[in-house]
């Protein structure tokens, strides 16, 4: 076994191949050439090709959690909002294969992978405090607002909004601008 060879240094090493050779095309055995090691070495650390994936959709959704975490702190309702959006759009932007393995967790069983995706929601549910929605109404909002966006990176993703006529990043910024704006105060109850 490599001296300083762990579970994290694979994972972080199959997220940055994930990233130049597409999510699709990650092996254990290219995995296992970058750290300079034989692929078996990598069965101490791991189970196989399903961890690996599960590996890397954590790594992908801390990140988010994590840029998304940060965009919002010291702000608050809709330039929290905002700033969430502009940070998740970043995100898919530097980081467009771990966005698609994001997109995958629905399907895992793994608590870590289900419990990061469930932080960045409760992100946005702390944000909606202020405007003292009933459960349903924030999770409504929550849903449409998270859908927007994702709908948005993905079509710039795959190539549309390219018209030199309109900015895509305006776009984006109207877009989110027009869903804030449909926020409303309510009183406390």
């Amino acid at each position: 076994m490599k001296k300083g060879l762990d579970t994290q240094t694979i994972l972080n090493t199959a997220a940055e191949l994930a990233e130049e050779k597409g999510i699709e095309n990650v092996t254990l055995l290219q995995v296992a050439e970058r750290l300079g090691v034989k692929s078996p070495s990598l069965y101490n650390h791991l189970s196989g090709v399903r961890e690996l994936s599960l590996g890397i959709a954590r790594i992908a959704i801390s990140r988010l959690e994590e840029d998304v975490r940060s965009a919002a702190v010291g702000r608050s309702k809709g330039e929290a909002l905002m700033a969430i959006a502009m940070a998740y759009r970043e995100f898919e932007k530097k980081n467009p294969e771990l966005y698609k393995a994001i997109l995958r967790f629905p399907d895992y069983d793994d608590t870590h992978v289900q419990e990061g995706g469930h932080a960045v929601v409760r992100i946005l549910y702390q944000v909606m405090q202020p405007y003292h929605y009933n459960k349903a109404e924030t999770i409504h909002f929550v849903r449409g607002f998270r859908g927007a966006l994702h709908g948005f990176v993905s079509l710039e993703e795959a190539g549309f909004f390219r018209d030199p006529e309109a900015d895509a990043e305006e776009s984006y910024r109207q877009m989110v601008s027009r869903l804030i704006s449909t926020l409303s105060f309510k009183e406390e109850s």
